[in-house]
Order: C-alpha cells, then structure tokens, then sequence
C-alpha cells in the first residue's frame, strides 16, 4: 500500500486530504506540526509527499530536511498553496491549487505514484443511456463513467473506431447531454466477466460546457459516496473543495 504524509496548517484540509486519499486506498499520515513531519521524514521516506507552502515558508529546519530528502529518494513533492503563498518555494515541486480541484488531485497522484496510471477519475455508476447510430436508438446501461468517456453495457454489435452519440442523464441535475463518441473496445461475454457485454467509449466532440455539467455530476456523485463510505474515517470539510456544484456532504 503507498504512503502519503501530509503536513499542514489547516485542520480542516488535512481532514479532507485524508478522508479523499484512504478512500482512494492510500495509507496516509497526517500532522499540523513541522516537528512531526520532519520526524516522519528522517524515519522512512514516503511514497509521496505533500505539503502546505505556508508551513515550508516559516520553517527553514522543514524547508532544509524537505531538500534533503528530495535528493536521497525519490519522494516527489506537491506543495498546497493559495495565490497568495504559491511563489517562493525553491524546490523541486508541483503546485495543488487550494480549495481542492479532486480531478488535479487525482491526475497527480496517478502520474508520481501508480505503476499503471489511469489518465483520468472514472466511477463506477448504473445509470440509463441510449446508443444512437443513423436513425437507430437504443436504450442500455452505463456503468463506469469519466469525463472523458464511458463503459456501456450493450449486445450490440460495435467494432472499434464505429462513431456513435450517447446520450445521458444527469440524474438529479435535472439535465441530459448528448455526445458524440468512437469506440475504443468491446468486451466479450464470458464466465470470468460474469458475461457481461459492451463496449468502452470515448468521448470526440465534448463542450466545455457539457464538459463543465459532467465534472458537477460526477464529483456530486463522487463526493456523496466518500461521505457515506467514510463516516469513520474522517468529515469532508466543502470550504476546502473547489465545487462544481452546491453539495450538502455533511
């Protein structure tokens, strides 16, 4: 299981770093105090680490063993800032915007930490959609779905590269888009995938601003399962998240 330590000034964030990342399986350390994070550091390098450029800037002893560490391993760091307190940092980093945008903060984790990245954040859903081909509409199943592109479980006969448009629903957004697409691939039905049927899709014409309702739809439903699935690990804090939409999450 990857490390993360987390350091902080912000309770609130670090509660929400946390509960995000243990609910992507990452086993996590978190602490306000420069003290500890110099500590966690001298014991055993982390997978990765991550930390609030207010508490790298005020501490020269964090900033002089943060160095250290980045030379002797290969713990990449990614530094949490504000407008106001992003410039100054002379270290190797990469920058996460605060209040929390969860699609860039999933797209780094992928790229400094995970041996097989996933380009982007895919949810598994059950929701109604429609395949339509020329003149032919039919009604199926979507059961993952990205901003980028879907899985729809369908016996249809669809090669790779067919073009086609789907359309979904944004359940409980009171809005339904219409993309065009192409397949990327189909999977068989067999007893190992308990028969199940489809074809991948990705998403070729997409607006920004159907894009924008789709990012809102799914980290609505995003959100809402880390609050019911994470109840014992911590509470989202919304001040700390970049919202696409309104959510009520505790």
């Amino acid at each position: 299981m990857k490390r993360l330590l987390i350091g902080d000034s912000r309770e609130n964030l670090l509660i929400t770093l946390e509960t995000l990342l243990r609910h992507w399986g990452y086993r996590v350390l978190v602490t306000s105090r420069t003290a500890e994070v110099i500590s966690f550091l001298r014991e055993s390098p982390p997978d990765l680490l991550i930390l609030g450029a207010s508490l790298l800037n005020r501490d020269p002893a964090l900033r002089a063993e943060v160095d250290r560490r980045l030379g002797s391993s290969d713990s990449p760091l990614i530094v949490l800032a504000e407008a106001q307190d992003a410039d100054g940092i002379d270290l190797p980093h990469e920058l996460l915007p605060v209040p929390l945008d969860i699609f860039a903060l999933f797209a780094l984790l992928q790229k400094h930490i995970e041996k097989h990245p996933r380009k982007n954040l895919r949810l598994s859903v059950q929701i109604p959609g429609m395949l339509c081909r020329g003149k032919i509409s039919l009604l199926s199943e979507v059961l993952s779905l990205s901003n980028h592109g879907l899985f729809i479980k369908t016996g249809v006969r669809l090669e790779k590269e067919d073009r086609l448009r789907v359309l979904i629903p944004l359940m409980g957004m009171g809005r339904e888009l219409e993309i065009e697409g192409r397949v990327l691939y189909r999977v068989h039905p067999d007893p190992n995938n308990g028969y199940l049927q489809g074809v991948g899709i990705e998403f070729t014409d997409l607006s920004e601003e159907d894009r924008s309702a789709l990012e809102a739809f799914l980290e609505n439903r995003f959100l809402k399962e880390v609050a019911e699935k994470g109840r014992r690990l911590g509470r989202l804090a919304p001040d700390q998240l970049r919202s696409r939409v309104t959510l009520r999450l505790l």
